[in-house]
């Protein structure tokens, strides 16, 4: 898969993958791994989720720079949460659409994190992180080496 050619939009990578494991969830039998006491501890994942990403993206807005992952960056920023990981909107998105697997409970239901995490990490990341090092150089690859990709 090429990157460049293929433009991948994460919010809308989570919404597919979300309907389409929606989808599978009707279609599938119910292969139930949780009862209900596991809505409220899902609802936490969901927020938490939400708190991370809203958080980053906010600090994109803040200082003026893209949020699209094939744009220019104007600043590289150090704030929290981005001295525990590298991509806290990533890591927001996954975490929500675990916290909603979680709600339902089911078993097709835990496949759109797992291909979400795996496209943004194989696909969108190594491209973003080409052109971190590009604008940012050698302060780039300090903090790479020193902040994890997801956690």
């Amino acid at each position: 898969m090429d990157s460049d050619t293929m433009k991948i939009r994460p919010p809308a990578l989570a919404g597919m993958v979300l309907l389409a494991a929606l989808g599978l969830n009707f279609l599938v039998p119910a292969i139930r791994v949780f009862h209900w006491p596991h809505h409220f501890l899902a609802m936490l994942v969901v927020a938490a989720g939400t708190a991370i990403m809203v958080s980053a993206a906010s600090i994109f807005n803040a200082l003026g720079t893209t949020k699209n992952p094939y744009g220019e960056p104007a600043t590289f920023i150090r704030l929290r949460p981005y001295t525990f990981t590298r991509n806290p909107m990533y890591l927001g998105l996954t975490t929500v659409l675990l916290g909603l697997a979680l709600y339902v409970g089911s078993l097709p239901m835990f496949l759109a994190p797992l291909a979400f995490f795996f496209v943004i990490d194989r696909v969108v990341i190594p491209r973003e992180e080409a052109t971190m090092e590009r604008t940012f150089g050698a302060n780039y690859a300090e903090y790479k080496a020193r902040v994890r990709r997801w956690l």
